[in-house]
């Protein structure tokens, strides 16, 4: 296969993922984990500066519990759960204006141990026009479930075995009509690709095991011009692009010692991608310049080691300037093109949930559940603090004016739209 120059690509990275905040109807979507092209971008409506747990536009008790990041389509909600107990998983959807539970698909299926700060509902599930698509899965086998928007099931496929010392957590993503399905493990792994329309496989990847399973959810980029690509990020094989018509590897740069959680982003021509553990002191981020030809490897313009780059939140992009929420509540501001530090600030706190920015905001939200929002600029400024009051390890939602935050066992909604 004939490769196109990467010049393009890499003009209009930023372009690529900035588009979340400019296309008309972004404002109305939030179809994947931190929205369109997985950028954590939303429309430039405005947190209020402050509301008490009474004042939320609406709230919802799920049933079971969870961590998976509630995702935005058509004026629907969709998201998981599950009892552990009972052996069912549930996929939810709820109506975006009210919260009134629309429809409940329920999936039993065996339950696993896993990480404490795992779940059996981890994996946010993936929306496009035709449908809804959820992995879950356990070390016997994955299912990929797809279902319509009235949630009528449409076909479901079993994927083989998931081997991860941490259970399972994976999110599809989606170019055109082909459902990209990561499953790097710890043993030998795979990247699949399948039909969404029909559920059959149209290609298979096999991926090396370095035994430390991969939980980042890979990033699509279609800039116009040039082919497109899936971008994925592993310990086994670094930062690396896809094809996603045919899943052959365009280039890989193996640059990660350690596992990867938090997903790659975008930073205009740079990928940003980071791998750690979970006691922090040898995380590492990496800030990659895409390769030009097909036998490079690109080329590494800097990396921010230890505690400073984040092990489970990824990184968020905005103007110029690159973001980095620690797990243990540090937050610090570079330059993206150098990776020069601007400013470090301590919010305190752990965080698992990956920071978003609505309009000139940044947010978050710890796994005690305080909401913390920050100013994007380039001093470090605290703007509020609020509590949910239960455990939340899920990234807010935002489309049509509504901000979502889904906590172990509630959803909650809030209405932000301008007056």
């Amino acid at each position: 296969m004939k490769l196109r120059p990467f010049s393009l690509f890499l003009t209009l990275c930023f372009t690529l993922g900035h588009a979340a905040a400019l296309y008309a109807d972004a404002r109305d979507q939030w179809p994947r984990f931190r929205g369109s092209d997985g950028a954590g971008y939303a429309p430039a409506e405005a947190l209020p500066s402050s509301w008490t747990n009474k004042e939320w536009t609406w709230q919802a008790t799920l049933p079971g519990t969870g961590h998976s990041s509630p995702i935005i389509w058509g004026g629907k909600v969709f998201l998981t759960s599950a009892n552990e107990e009972q052996k069912v998983r549930h996929l939810l959807c709820h109506d975006l204006r009210t919260g009134k539970l629309l429809w409940q698909q329920d999936f039993s299926g065996d339950i696993e141990r896993h990480h404490k700060q795992n779940s059996s509902a981890s994996g946010s599930v993936t929306v496009d026009n035709n449908g809804i698509y959820w992995l879950w899965g356990t070390s016997q086998n994955v299912r990929l479930e797809a279902l319509a928007h009235d949630g009528t099931r449409r076909w479901g496929i079993d994927l083989g075995p998931f081997i991860g010392h941490h259970g399972f957590g994976g999110s599809p993503v989606i170019w055109e009509d082909t459902l990209i399905v990561p499953l790097e493990q710890d043993t030998e792994g795979t990247i699949v690709g399948i039909d969404t329309r029909t559920g059959k496989e149209r290609w298979r990847l096999a991926r090396d095991g370095a035994d430390k399973a991969a939980y980042s959810t890979p990033l699509v980029l279609t800039p116009t011009g040039s082919e497109a690509q899936v971008i994925c990020t592993s310990k086994a094989h670094g930062i690396y692009a896809i094809n996603p018509q045919t899943g052959t590897v365009l280039w890989e740069n193996k640059c990660f010692p350690l596992r990867t959680v938090a997903s790659p982003i975008c930073a205009e021509n740079l990928l940003i991608g980071t791998c750690g553990s979970g006691g922090g002191g040898s995380n590492l981020l990496v800030a990659l310049k895409p390769p030009t030809t097909k036998n490079d490897t690109g080329e590494i313009v800097y990396e921010i080691p230890r505690s400073t780059a984040p092990y489970v939140p990824t990184p968020l992009f905005s103007q110029g300037r690159l973001y980095l929420w620690g797990d243990k509540g540090v937050v610090t501001c570079l330059n993206a093109a150098g990776g020069e530090i601007l400013w470090k600030g301590r919010v305190g706190g752990n965080f698992s949930s990956s920071p978003i920015r609505i309009g000139e905001e940044i947010l978050n939200i710890s796994s005690d559940g305080e909401m913390v929002t920050l100013v994007d600029g380039e001093e470090f400024q605290v703007l509020g603090r609020r509590e949910v009051d239960e455990e939340c390890r899920a990234t807010p939602a935002v489309a049509d004016g509504i901000l979502l935050v889904r906590t172990k066992s509630r959803l909650f909604a809030l209405n932000i739209s301008a007056p």
